[in-house]
């Protein structure tokens, strides 16, 4: 089964249970680009951001992950047939920057979580955090632009009673208008420039949901 199909298979099933046991609200899914490549950066807070994230896009997404997950067989099995790349964090990993370029120069669309871990409270960048410019980075090589998003919610799955049929547990995800990738000769002041551009877009759609869950 190629990576597209089992992805597909795995986000129906996934979408059908989160159908049946929470209220998703999705905001502006118009800004969700229906074709092209861009890096869809998000917060993130708990693991079951993701999951959230791929049932509320319709698009494939290359999930960017950390190293020491793929070490395992099962989870490097799941997540390589899934279509995430792995990322060593104690270097620069030019061979995984190289495959997440080649992956976005031929439309495809790559998820990041810029924060470089999971934040909470003040350390989120939804509060006054910040994230690695790492993501603007990729946004200049590939010359294709990042899509702000929030997640909000995923935390309550930790509960079994919320994995309960009908159970309406409320999850938001809210998209971003798209951030066209900063250019000039001064490349890292147009990283720092675009990755607060980024933290910006996110602490607005923040505000826009946080009543929401």
């Amino acid at each position: 089964m190629s990576n597209e199909l089992f992805y597909r298979a795995v986000r129906a099933f996934g979408t059908a249970i989160f159908r049946l046991v929470s209220t998703p609200r999705i905001l502006h899914a118009e800004r969700v680009p229906a074709t092209g490549a861009y890096l869809l950066a998000a917060n993130h807070t708990c693991a079951y951001d993701a999951p959230l994230l791929v049932a509320a896009t319709p698009r494939m997404i290359h999930w960017l992950s950390i190293v020491e997950i793929f070490r395992h067989p099962l989870p490097r099995w799941f997540l390589t047939t899934f279509g995430a790349l792995p990322l060593d964090r104690s270097k620069v990993d030019t061979t995984t920057v190289r495959q997440l370029a080649r992956l976005l120069k031929a439309g495809e669309v790559v998820g990041i979580f810029p924060e470089g871990g999971m934040r909470f409270d003040e350390k989120s960048v939804l509060a006054s955090g910040g994230i690695d410019s790492g993501v603007c980075k990729l946004a200049q090589l590939a010359g294709v632009p990042v899509l702000p998003c929030v997640v909000l919610g995923g935390a309550q799955f930790r509960r079994w009673r919320n994995w309960l049929p009908g159970a309406r547990t409320p999850w938001v995800v809210a998209f971003g208008e798209l951030i066209p990738p900063r250019t000039g000769p001064n490349r890292t002041a147009a990283r720092v420039a675009m990755a607060e551009e980024i933290t910006q877009a996110l602490r607005r759609l923040h505000a826009e949901v946080a009543g929401d869950v």
